[in-house]
C-alpha cells in the first residue's frame, strides 16, 4: 500500500533496468511491468484450475472480488 499510495504518472512511466533469468539486460516501463505481473499471474490461476477440474477437482469460483464479498 506504501508503494500505491505514493506512486506519480511520473513513477509509472519511468523505464527501468533488469536482468532476466539468463543474465541479460533488459529496460521496460514500470506500468507495462504491473501490468504484465497481474495478466501473467491470471494465466498461471487459470491453468491451475483447468488442470484441477480436468482431474475432477474443481477449485470452484476463483474470482477475488466474490471472494471478498463472501468474506468481509
Amino acid at each position: 500500500m506504501a508503494f500505491a499510495n505514493h506512486v506519480t504518472d511520473e513513477k509509472l512511466n519511468q523505464v527501468l533496468q533488469y536482468k532476466n533469468l539468463q543474465g541479460s539486460p533488459n529496460e521496460r516501463i514500470l506500468w507495462q511491468m504491473m501490468a504484465h505481473l497481474v495478466n501473467h499471474g491470471t494465466q498461471h490461476k487459470t491453468e491451475a484450475a483447468a488442470m484441477l477440474t480436468g482431474f475432477g477437482h474443481s477449485p470452484g469460483d476463483i474470482d477475488m472480488i466474490l471472494f471478498l464479498m463472501e468474506n468481509d
